[in-house]
């Protein structure tokens, strides 16, 4: 069995459309969507959309929400830290797209071929990577320290997770902690957009990274007709900086001074 794990697409529609496409040309059963789909960039609708459509086209696909999708209810409970673009992001979703991301489940605990897997968005306040630069994250390295505590409390084989924006695929104390990097926003210097292909077969995992490439114009060509670098410049910088370098801009504009 083969399966495409996507995480963290944050409304990068055209990075989200590409890898989808390369999932169709490619013999996959099923995908595990792993969270923080909006809030990142002018096609948050377009987004929810399309991950719509992936779960209206197959009830075998699964999908989970994302620390940043929470970002909602926060924004309906008036938090006044929130971003105003983030506002305005809210108001344009409308209700049916609201809606579903209201719906999706933080966590889902399934088996596949006799293996048990969790799926979740972030697994443990336990930092699963040590920092070693915040900027530059491709130096950043697994914290086995961490992994091995976050094991002991497991109850599946395998935790497949995002909210990282890095691949890892690190086996410790008999369990497997997998995260595949990010559609939209990698941060690991490589600006194409990434997810990984799990392949199941007779109780043993493979796992294998994806890099796609798109066309990051049309993303900047979006910011631009909505108005974001007028309204909203260092948000709108910080996002497209990152997009386009692989690099951890989002907070930092203070770098580019």
């Amino acid at each position: 069995m083969k399966i495409a794990l996507v995480a963290d697409v944050h409304s990068n529609y055209f990075a989200f459309e590409a890898v989808l496409r390369d999932i169709d040309n490619k013999e996959i059963d099923k995908i595990f969507f792993l969270g923080d789909y909006v809030f990142g960039g002018y096609a948050s609708n377009e987004t929810v959309d399309l991950l719509m459509h992936c779960q209206k086209q197959s009830q075998k696909h699964l999908i989970i929400s994302g620390n940043i999708d929470k970002l909602i209810t926060q924004i309906e409970e008036n938090a006044d830290w929130i971003y105003p673009v983030n506002k305005q992001i809210y108001n344009e979703l409308g209700i049916e797209r609201i809606s579903f991301l209201k719906s999706l489940p933080e966590n889902i605990l399934i088996e596949e071929e006799g293996i048990s897997i969790c799926l979740c968005h972030n697994p443990s306040e336990i930092e699963v990577f040590t920092l070693v630069d915040s900027l530059r994250r491709e130096h950043n390295i697994p914290n086995m320290r961490g992994l091995v505590e976050i094991s002991d409390d497991m109850k599946s084989d395998v935790c497949i997770f995002g909210h990282y924006h890095l691949f890892m695929d690190e086996k410790v104390n008999e369990k497997r902690f997998i995260c595949p990097s990010s559609v939209g926003m990698p941060f690991n210097g490589d600006p194409r957009a990434q997810y990984m292909i799990l392949d199941i077969c007779e109780g043993s995992i493979s796992t294998s990274r994806q890099y796609v490439e798109y066309d990051k114009l049309k993303l900047i060509e979006g910011f631009d007709k909505k108005g974001y670098f007028e309204k909203y410049d260092n948000w709108s910088m910080n996002m497209i900086t990152t997009i386009l370098t692989a690099h951890n801009y989002i907070g930092t504009q203070d770098l580019r001074r």
